[in-house]
């Protein structure tokens, strides 16, 4: 089968990954750090806020992603949703960094408005672009070529995230830079949006109708939680997010307080070459998907970056760090991969099933668990803090804050991947069933376009 796009509207879409990784991994990267180490709010406070965001975020990601897959406009059923959001986002982007810094009520209360006017509107960008994915780009080979180019824009994206803030913000501690880094941030994902919207956002006619039959609210998501294979991705999804949460939410403590930086743009360097080294190794991951299968290359990547963690127990040089994160890089980027590449099979088989495309409501499920692992990382950190006698911010940490933090970068994340491996065992999508799938996908397809072309 042809493409239906050109290699610029692919590019245009992968775009759409940069902005998202890059505001999305800034926000959790630095917020964290931000109210913790700067503004000074209580951990404990933190914690609740959290805690309140993921229970707004049981209703707000699945209905809105119920709701685009239900709309019907003449441009499309998910661009809408991202035109909304976009202008909202960019705004929170700067503002959360204006905290009032009155009483800790005050700046607690604060924090929990920007979590959920920020999740709210950000949804709306994530999610229908995160649904056209495997919407728009159906067959293994131009699925596995255009994650391929979301992966690696979405790991600039992460770049950018880790090596802008650190140009900016000199100590963690401190407030000066933040708001700085928070409009530069604006500035450039406010052009990458736009490249997206207007080049990167298209809609297939074959899925117009879909709406029209498609479940209500409540039988739609009943429908979807039951699906095994969904379900075991969202626990896959889960970890992998809570891994990767958690790790955003310690390293720039650990980069001072273990390994002795004297600034977040040496920590920033740290996470930037695993982030280089991950997007240079999407390329080898793509050739084991295709060879392998999403399944095993999956399984292995988590392998590989369990083990190259593994050093973080013990060494405290930054020199051997820089050395570490290159080996991480590798597994991380077969993770970064493979997580969002395997959904797109549950979507495909629920179709040949469900006779629509629900991407909305798959996403809006996972969606709603990425922050549920958000506020499990928060949680994670708290209790080790609170373990460690480290509950209130202090500039001095002694033996057991450091061994809670090597703790909190290498056991907990273990944990998370050796239950995420258990999952993979027994998720159904072989290579083989795959296959089949993408056969019975296209012969549905042109079925659904010969009828949307004779009304």
């Amino acid at each position: 089968m042809s493409s239906q796009f050109s290699t610029g509207q692919k590019w245009s879409f992968g775009s759409g990954s940069f902005a998202q990784w890059f505001i999305n991994s800034a926000f959790n990267l630095w917020v964290f750090s931000f109210y913790y180490s700067a503004v000074g709010l209580n951990v404990n406070l933190i914690m609740l806020a959290y805690i309140l965001w993921t229970i707004w975020n049981a209703f707000n990601d699945p209905i809105i992603g119920y709701l685009s897959d239900r709309t019907h406009t003449r441009f499309g059923r998910r661009k809408p949703y991202i035109i909304l959001g976009t202008i909202p986002v960019l705004i929170l982007e700067i503002i959360l960094w204006l905290p009032p810094l009155n009483n800790q009520i005050i700046m607690f209360v604060y924090l929990l408005i920007m979590l959920l006017c920020y999740d709210t509107f950000y949804t709306m960008i994530a999610l229908p672009a995160d649904s056209l994915f495997p919407e728009l780009y159906t067959s293994i080979k131009e699925r596995s070529q255009v994650n391929t180019i979301k992966q690696v824009l979405a790991t600039l994206g992460l770049i950018a995230a880790a090596l802008v803030p650190g140009i900016f913000i000199g100590e963690v501690d401190q407030m000066d830079g933040y708001l700085l880094n928070g409009i530069v941030t604006t500035i450039i994902v406010g052009i990458s949006l736009f490249i997206f919207i207007i080049w990167g956002v298209k809609e297939r006619e074959e899925f117009k109708m879909d709406y029209q039959t498609g479940f209500n609210y409540f039988q739609g998501l009943g429908y979807t939680l039951r699906n095994k294979g969904f379900i075991l991705y969202t626990l896959m999804f889960f970890l992998y997010e809570y891994v990767l949460l958690l790790l955003a939410t310690i390293v720039p403590l650990f980069g001072k307080f273990v390994l002795g930086t004297t600034s977040t743009f040496e920590t920033s360097i740290i996470m930037g070459i695993m982030y280089i080294v991950g997007a240079a190794s999407v390329f080898i991951w793509k050739k084991l998907d295709v060879k392998l299968g999403s399944k095993l290359g999956y399984s292995i990547s988590i392998i590989a970056y369990f083990i190259a963690t593994i050093p973080m127990l013990w060494i405290n040089s930054y020199e051997i760090s820089i050395l570490v994160a290159i080996f991480i890089g590798f597994g991380f980027g077969g993770m970064l991969y493979f997580i969002y590449l395997i959904i797109a099979d549950v979507i495909d088989e629920d179709e040949l099933k469900t006779g629509v495309r629900r991407e909305g409501m798959f996403f809006g499920i996972t969606n709603f668990f990425m922050r549920l692992a958000m506020v499990l990382s928060i949680v994670t950190v708290s209790l080790v803090f609170t373990q460690t006698g480290w509950e209130e911010y202090n500039p001095i940490p002694g033996i057991e804050p450091i061994l809670g933090l090597r703790i909190l970068f290498v056991i907990f994340p273990g944990i998370a991947l050796a239950i995420t491996l258990l999952g993979l065992y027994f998720y159904p999508f072989s290579k083989s069933k795959v296959n089949e799938i993408k056969k019975q996908i296209n012969e549905l397809h042109e079925e659904k376009k010969e009828r949307v072309r004779s009304i």
